[in-house]
């Protein structure tokens, strides 16, 4: 039998949940497609399905199996339509992994706008603060904000946003404004935390001196949104991207604090595998997401006060 064929019924199978329906697109029958997966799972000597009357679900080879199927058929498609006069139309599941740590009133727009012009395409999004293996769990691409970013995957950075400190006028009224990074052992304060050692380790640099503190107050969370409402409540100093509290330092709901100091930056990225061809679904959403926030990477386009870009921070002197 033609593999290619049977990879189609097999993709077909599991889109639809259906041998019937899977047939009936196909324009064979039923039979001929149970076939066509027999004969793959004859070949490779593992069940791919698991089928009863009422279910239909995929083996743990066969999860494996069907997502390489699904890439091979699409940078078929692809290929054709690089070869052909006419440009595909993007198509097929767009599998997306969003960092936690982005607020998704950024990407989410972006988003919802992608999927009311491609009515052919469904999206199927993972916000995810940890380290996702875009190749090995299928993703098509991610969009990520790290300070530090290490892949070897095709990366294009889109922005750059500042970290600043910052607490509500209630807290800085109560509490005596930290006129260096040492004031805040004295503080409360609330740290965002992930899978990295030095995750509650505050970054400051000025004139040449770094400091870095360490981050102890009675809030710790994977949730910069969370963080923000409890500085925003009062309880505390944050450390905290521009994109996720410029508005409430325009409005002055916050107020930051140590304004002299350089606390690093994050890079917004976006991450895709690498491939001489990308799928058409792939290729639209880069060029929506492109230019998003503005032409220059390196520039931060939540923070209006003109400010040179930050600088890496290269050594630190941790404070206990």
């Amino acid at each position: 039998m033609d593999k290619f064929t049977c990879m189609v019924a097999l993709a077909r199978v599991v889109e639809l949940g259906s041998f019937a329906e899977a047939a009936r697109r196909m324009g064979v029958s039923a039979p001929m497609v149970t076939k066509y997966i027999g004969h793959l799972e004859q070949e490779l000597g593992s069940r791919l399905l698991n089928r009863s009357t009422h279910s239909l679900s995929l083996t743990d080879v066969g999860q494996l199996y069907h997502q390489r199927c699904v890439q091979i058929l699409e940078d078929i498609e692809e290929a054709e339509a690089v070869a052909g006069a006419n440009s595909a139309v993007p198509r097929g599941a767009l599998k997306i992994c969003v960092s936690g740590a982005f607020d998704l009133s950024h990407v989410g727009p972006v988003l919802l706008e992608y999927s009311a012009r491609h009515g052919d395409v469904r999206l199927e999004v993972t916000v995810s603060n940890h380290f996702v293996d875009l190749v090995e769990e299928g993703f098509d691409l991610a969009v990520r904000a790290s300070a530090h970013l290490r892949t070897n995957l095709t990366t294009r950075k889109l922005a750059t946003s500042r970290l600043v400190a910052c607490a509500s006028p209630a807290y800085l009224k109560k509490n005596p404004q930290p006129e260096i990074p040492e004031n805040l052992l004295h503080h409360n304060c609330l740290a965002f935390t992930d899978t990295a050692p030095t995750s509650q380790q505050w970054r400051f640099e000025r004139d040449g001196r770094n400091s870095m503190v360490q981050a102890l107050g009675t809030l710790r969370a994977t949730s910069n949104e969370l963080l923000k409402q409890a500085a925003l409540r009062g309880q505390g100093v944050i450390l905290q991207p521009t994109f996720n509290v410029y508005q409430e330092l325009r409005a002055g709901t916050l107020q930051q604090v140590l304004a002299d100091y350089d606390a690093g930056a994050l890079g917004i990225y976006l991450i895709y595998p690498q491939r001489r061809y990308l799928a058409t679904k792939v290729r639209s959403f880069i060029e929506l997401l492109d230019g998003r926030w503005g032409t220059d990477p390196e520039a931060d386009p939540f923070w209006s006060n003109g400010e040179p870009p930050v600088r890496v921070v290269t050594e630190a002197t941790v404070i206990k």
